[in-house]
């Protein structure tokens, strides 16, 4: 089923949209969920990006069902991560925050959404291996093994192209004025 139909079959609050958006993205939805949790909190986070999804349609009708549900999923991990106390939960988290220091303004700004537009063209601009190894990285917290199992690069190449992308991130920030 097209992600349209889905959204529409939602719209109309028809829980077989429900129970096919659960069939066709759920795995997924566990997987990226899993980067940040254990099972069991991944898994009550996925039931809430259901609800969440549910609750949000309408008004929203987003294009792309997947990328619309895995960002609410996403954001729901990383907040339990956050409101977790225990370092065990929050130490991918806190890696790949050390990673994007060097390149993201430590100073507070104003306006997140400048930040996340210079990002997004910044990628939008990269050849698509590159694209996927920074996604797969900060924002899915995919780990330097899994990247070179999925990409058939070495794990020193991966973490060398990172290394490249931060650098070259962090120029693009100063060249917009966003990094001081």
């Amino acid at each position: 089923m097209q992600d349209e139909e889905l959204v529409q079959l939602i719209w109309e609050r028809e829980e077989s949209g429900l129970q096919e958006l659960m069939a066709q993205y759920g795995s997924r939805f566990q997987r990226l969920a899993e980067r940040f949790l254990p099972e069991e909190d991944a898994r009550e986070c996925v039931n809430d990006t259901y609800l969440a999804v549910w609750n949000s349609i309408p008004p929203a009708r987003p294009e792309y069902l997947y990328a619309y549900g895995a960002k609410i999923c996403r954001n729901m991990a990383l907040n339990r991560v956050k409101s977790s106390q225990t370092q065990k939960r929050k130490g991918i988290v806190v890696e790949l925050t050390k990673e994007l220091e060097e390149c993201i303004p430590g100073r507070a700004v104003e306006d997140h959404a400048e930040i996340g537009q210079a990002i997004k063209a910044f990628v939008s601009h990269l050849p698509k291996d590159k694209q996927y190894i920074f996604v797969a990285r900060y924002w899915q917290g995919a780990s330097i093994g899994e990247l070179s199992a999925q990409t058939g690069y070495g794990e020193e190449k991966i973490k060398s192209m990172l290394f490249r992308l931060r650098r070259k991130l962090k120029k693009e920030l100063e060249k917009e004025g966003i990094y001081v």
